[in-house]
């Protein structure tokens, strides 16, 4: 636990918080909800001294578990790179409480509590200069020795006077000392322009040229192609997960097969066996434009069977859903998921 920053009024809340935290998983209701994961959760709160954010973790999954049992637990990692970012003059939440637990060894736990930033309303207006701050405020990272793997826009928010402050350094690692390498540079100048492909080439190169993340034309083709294999590999993540247990969907294995599905109710339905191979694409390809198009998903569940027990496939659908109905679905999911792999192939 680091308590040093907090004030007695603010410690008495922030152990109540955790109480309830340690022994349910669950902060208490008079917390508002901001973002909630399968991982982690984002809590608004208020304490004496102010509003402040709530980031909480239970390793709801294996992998979590062994993913940190040798290493600092989400809470106090993060809260050492968010000091050390604020030493070196960069913009960041401030720390008021940390909060760990392990049992039996394995992580249990982590509360962080942070500071509000003072944050300037409205989306941005002109992309080429944000992102050219973004750069700026990457090197200035790169030179205090922080090497952020998970670099975006939603790092970063425009504060009230005008400059840019960047959050969640969860993914970042503190180095002893400067990573201004070629290869540092020009991965971190590729997480910021992946998710910027109506960026015309030429005005993000400038951007990132007037920063000196990237040096020259060379470096600037290089970020390009890579930030456009890395849209791809990550576009394609997305869709995957409706195969992996996450924040959205869950995975059961059992003795006859693998059942993917969404969390939740899967409603009044029953299972279907019109197709083969088929289905697994329609699976997937619902995913897709789902996440491309908005386009409702039918297909609440889908069951994979062993290949050692001839293989076979079923989608879970909706009852009252005729026949013609659901062939034309499995057929503009497969559809879909057949365009979407086309169209981000690295």
């Amino acid at each position: 636990m680091d308590r040093a920053a907090e004030s007695a009024a603010d410690r008495e809340t922030i152990d109540r918080w955790w109480q309830t935290f340690a022994a349910t998983g669950r902060l208490p209701a008079e917390l508002e909800l901001v973002q909630g994961r399968l991982v982690r959760a984002v809590h608004r709160a208020s304490l004496p001294s102010g509003p402040v954010y709530v980031k909480v973790m239970t390793f709801p999954r294996g992998k979590d578990r062994l993913r940190y049992l040798l290493r600092a637990l989400p809470a106090v990692h993060e809260a050492r790179l968010l000091r050390a970012t604020a030493a070196a003059g960069i913009a960041c939440p401030e720390v008021v409480g940390v909060r760990t637990e392990r049992r039996g060894l394995l992580p249990a736990r982590s509360m962080l509590v942070l500071r509000a930033l003072a944050v300037r309303p409205g989306p941005e207006r002109d992309l080429r200069a944000q992102l050219a701050d973004e750069a700026a405020l990457a090197m200035r990272l790169l030179a205090a020795g922080i090497l952020h793997r998970d670099l975006h826009s939603g790092n970063f928010v425009r504060l009230l006077d005008g400059s840019l402050a960047v959050l969640d350094l969860q993914s970042a690692t503190l180095r002893s000392g400067p990573c201004l390498s070629r290869r540092c540079r020009l991965a971190t100048a590729a997480r910021l322009v992946r998710e910027r492909p109506g960026l015309e080439p030429e005005v993000a190169a400038a951007a990132l040229v007037q920063s000196g993340l990237v040096r020259d034309a060379a470096e600037s083709e290089t970020v390009r192609l890579r930030a456009a294999r890395e849209r791809g590999r990550f576009w394609r993540s997305r869709i995957r997960r409706c195969l992996q247990e996450s924040t959205e969907f869950t995975l059961r294995t059992g003795l006859r097969g693998r059942l993917y599905r969404t969390r939740g109710e899967l409603g009044d339905g029953r299972w279907w066996h019109g197709g083969g191979r088929e289905l697994r694409r329609a699976w997937l390809g619902q995913r897709a434009l789902h996440l491309r198009d908005g386009r409702a998903p039918l297909f609440p569940a889908f069951f994979q069977n062993w290949w050692w027990l001839g293989g076979g496939a079923a989608l879970y659908v909706p009852r009252a859903c005729r026949e013609d109905r659901i062939r034309a679905e499995v057929q503009a999911a497969s559809a879909g998921f057949v365009v979407s792999e086309r169209a981000h192939t690295a």
